[in-house]
């Protein structure tokens, strides 16, 4: 066995002990069911927060959300276009209100331009790379101008522009402040 896979079984053992630790005091949430009929009746609307992956910055902890005060959707530099089929199903099945699109300072998705990606991709994913020869990986190179660029790409289609709030954030990673940009 190689190293990186016996580092890698070793990690996910590792985590599975974390969670059978975690599950000992679990409290299970309401049926979802539930909470969609509450809101409905309320005339409630969700939210939807479209982040990035980067563990260093999770939404819960710089928005300071509680537990199940918005859905999260996070992808590397937290890119609008990745994310359409999981807003529009979020949106099916419980009716989106606002849609908060955040970027962040010192990306890992700022550390090279759409050519560096590609080639990148081109070079360790060849297979993948050759089926979709036009497609944008999406890099950061100013997170103020591509959480406009989200935010607009969003505002684009009618039915979510029309139906849902979106705004657009960008997070200083060194200091945890929030700009509101759009």
């Amino acid at each position: 066995m190689s190293a990186t896979l016996a580092a890698s079984k070793a990690k996910v053992a590792s985590l599975l002990a974390k969670n059978l630790r975690y599950s000992e005091t679990y409290k299970a949430p309401n049926f979802l069911s539930v909470g969609i009929q509450k809101n409905k009746e309320l005339g409630r609307k969700s939210t939807v927060v479209i982040s990035c992956s980067d563990p260093r910055v999770h939404p819960t902890q710089f928005l300071d959300l509680d537990f199940s005060e918005a859905a999260i959707i996070r992808n590397a530099g937290g890119r609008t276009s990745d994310v359409m089929r999981s807003l529009v199903d979020l949106d099916a099945v419980g009716s989106v209100g606002t849609v908060i699109v955040i970027h962040h300072t010192d990306c890992g998705m700022s550390q090279m331009d759409e050519q560096g990606f590609q080639a990148r991709i081109q070079e360790k994913h060849l297979a993948i790379a050759a089926s979709q020869p036009e497609y944008i990986y999406g890099a950061v190179d100013d997170p103020e101008k591509t959480v406009v660029h989200d935010v607009e790409f969003l505002k684009s289609f009618p039915s979510i522009a029309e139906n849902m709030h979106i705004v657009g954030l960008v997070l200083d990673t060194f200091t945890g402040r929030l700009k509101q940009v759009v």
